[in-house]
């Protein structure tokens, strides 16, 4: 999979402070999961699109209580797209939320644009059909996880503490 489109929505003004960066780590983190996921035939895909909204916490609470009806922010919010006759042209949206983002990278002292590219892997793989809801999904979820940051040359977040 190569020929399919990034869409970046910055939503929140605070975002900006590097929106230059904001393209390049989105790619990286969606390509590597790809290419990871691709190599180990774990899942196939079809699409030719993939959204990214970066928002305030304000924004992902109100998404966060509509969809989840967990009324709090959160880091990272996955929408999967809709299939349409067997192709899913949008796999789906991906929206990250400034406040909580930042104070997590800071609270745990792992680099903020490291911890931007595992969110972003985290709700790309939650697009992929993965989730943590029991302990053995968790365990296979943050193990490829891992595995991706690893490829990136990025620490693994969990070993600083990080629960996602």
């Amino acid at each position: 999979m190569s020929d399919f489109e990034i869409d970046i929505h910055v939503e929140d003004l605070r975002w900006t402070e590097f929106v230059d960066l904001l393209d390049s780590l989105v790619s990286r983190a969606i390509r590597a999961s790809l290419a990871y996921l691709n190599a180990h035939e774990l899942a196939h895909c079809d699409f030719s699109e993939v959204s990214l909204a970066f928002v305030s916490d304000d924004k992902i609470q109100k998404l966060n209580a509509e969809y989840r009806g967990k009324d709090k922010p959160t880091n990272v919010l996955s929408f999967p797209g809709t299939e349409i006759d067997g192709f899913k042209p949008l796999l789906g949206d991906i929206v990250l939320a400034y406040e909580t983002a930042v104070a997590e990278a800071l609270d745990r002292s792992i680099e903020r644009d490291d911890h931007i590219v595992h969110l972003v892997v985290h709700g790309f793989l939650h697009l992929m059909g993965y989730d943590h809801e029991n302990n053995q999904d968790a365990d296979i979820m943050e193990s490829i996880e891992i595995k991706i940051l690893e490829g990136l040359g990025i620490a693994s977040p969990y070993d600083k503490g990080e629960l996602l």
